[in-house]
């Protein structure tokens, strides 16, 4: 799941490799354990109000909710509030064991596993909606989320639902300006972004984070994604079902499966 800044900010798109996308995990398999806390339920405690209201709409009391790229569980927590029960899959395991402790404190029963979602058996016909929120999106070229998109499909049931949050990332290079450089976080340590190409033939760009207090620099790849790249993607497979703009940049999509 993406940070509080890149969710209102980042984007992507692409044609990709396995092997790049498992280098592009890795690296932020370590990104996030810099920045883990700002992954937490009381983190996210604004954006899981923003779109509370929308996701409650889709949950009925026994659905069966499959949460994908949970971060440390602030949507998988929130769901299972509403009577869902739920599943929720991250690759990253400070993610996970973060989202298991919170899960032990509240008493909750939902079911935190590590995994690559690409890879992670999701099985057939399991559930009646499958969450991809917070833009995560852009951590997957465009390959990689089409192949999401047959895998949920599969993993829903019929008439189950595939709620997609992202952002748009041409907006914020044309409207707003992309910023060259940026503080991502301040404490518990200082890291730091620097835009450093856009990458064409990918329709992405990259960046250079670096730990301050320990020197240590990764250089990651978003993919940029607009509103008909995602739908467009999604087609075949599902209906379009309900679009919610939740603001000039950020959308939520609900599709039906086919």
């Amino acid at each position: 799941m993406r940070s509080n800044a890149q969710e209102r900010e980042k984007c992507s798109l692409t044609l990709g490799n396995d092997s790049e996308n498992e280098m592009n995990q890795d690296n932020a398999i370590t990104l996030y354990k810099w920045i883990l806390q700002e992954f937490t339920a009381e983190s996210r405690a604004d954006f899981v109000t923003c779109l509370g209201p929308h996701l409650a709409a889709l949950v009925h009391p026994q659905d069966r909710v499959l949460d994908l790229c949970c971060g440390a569980g602030p949507f998988s927590f929130f769901f299972e509030q509403h009577g869902a029960q739920v599943t929720a899959i991250d690759f990253a395991p400070y993610m996970i064991q973060l989202a298991q402790e919170a899960a032990r404190n509240r008493q909750s029963a939902v079911k935190f596993i590590q995994a690559d979602v690409l890879t992670h058996d999701l099985g057939i016909e399991q559930f009646n909606l499958v969450a991809f929120l917070g833009n995560t999106v852009s951590d997957f070229p465009l390959s990689s989320f089409i192949e999401l998109g047959h895998r949920t499909h599969k993993a829903l049931k019929r008439d189950g639902r595939f709620a997609i949050h992202y952002v748009d990332g041409l907006y914020q290079f044309i409207q707003e300006g992309y910023p060259k450089e940026q503080v991502q976080q301040e404490e518990p340590e200082r890291i730091t972004r620097r835009f450093k190409a856009y990458l064409p033939e990918k329709a992405g760009y990259t960046e250079i984070y670096e730990n301050e207090a320990t020197g240590e620099t990764y250089e990651y790849t978003s993919y940029v994604y607009t509103p008909p790249h995602v739908r467009l993607a999604m087609a075949g497979l599902f209906k379009l079902e309900q679009v919610i703009r939740l603001s000039e940049k950020s959308f939520l999509d609900v599709f039906l499966k086919l």
